[in-house]
């Protein structure tokens, strides 16, 4: 009978042991790092998985990232932000711990490796940004809709001569964000398409556009 195939994440604790990690075992809930007061060292995720939670001012934490198989984090290169920073299990997960000596040698032996790991940190980074810029983009939008429906009101009109020039004035941005916002409102049914007029702005969907500014339909 041939041996029983050993996982992904076994292999992966083997190989990463022969250079000088050293593996830990860690309960859902529990907490696998501190950067502000932990050793100095790299975790590499082996199985299951990691939350990296980042704690503000006030106290609440907030989700910064979602570690898997193959990721890694760390407190070798230190930041301003990692005294509010926490590492914590998702459920029964394994990580390897390399101190700064196996981590150079690591990367001396296997630079591919070490590639990879930088690899996944970028595209960690970039889906970071995306989110970030389409979250600025949805607050950008929920103001640009309240401030159509403010005019509406204002003017007794939903047709309003308005540029996206003195939109961004109106609230303190910038035409580029304004106009994003508008496309997306256009998009989302609640402004009607553009059209060769330049000044004119249309609500298409009213109930639509105080969803998206945040805003409770008036009853009738």
């Amino acid at each position: 009978m041939s041996p029983p195939t050993r996982s992904p994440g076994l292999r992966l604790v083997d190989r990463l042991r022969t250079e000088g990690a050293r593996p830990a075992t860690y309960r859902a809930g529990q907490v696998v790092l501190e950067p502000a007061s932990d050793l100095r060292r790299v975790g590499i995720v082996c199985n299951g998985s990691v939350t990296v939670w980042r704690v503000s001012p006030k106290g609440r934490q907030l989700a910064a990232a979602s570690l898997r198989e193959g990721d890694w984090f760390e407190n070798v290169f230190p930041t301003d932000s990692q005294e509010r920073t926490i590492v914590e299990a998702d459920g029964p997960v394994t990580v390897a711990w390399l101190d700064i000596p196996a981590f150079r040698r690591l990367a001396q032996r296997h630079p591919q490796i070490l590639h990879d790991m930088i690899q996944r940190q970028l595209s960690r980074l970039a889906a970071v940004q995306q989110r970030a810029a389409q979250t600025a983009l949805d607050t950008v939008a929920g103001s640009v809709a309240l401030a159509i429906l403010q005019m509406a009101e204002q003017e007794h009109a939903t047709d309003l001569r308005v540029t996206h020039e003195e939109l961004a004035l109106r609230l303190g941005t910038v035409r580029e964000s304004v106009s994003l916002a508008i496309n997306k409102l256009r998009r989302a049914g609640a402004l009607a398409p553009a059209s060769g007029r330049k000044r004119l702005i249309s609500i298409l969907s009213l109930p639509k556009l105080q969803q998206l500014a945040g805003a409770r339909p008036e009853a009738h």
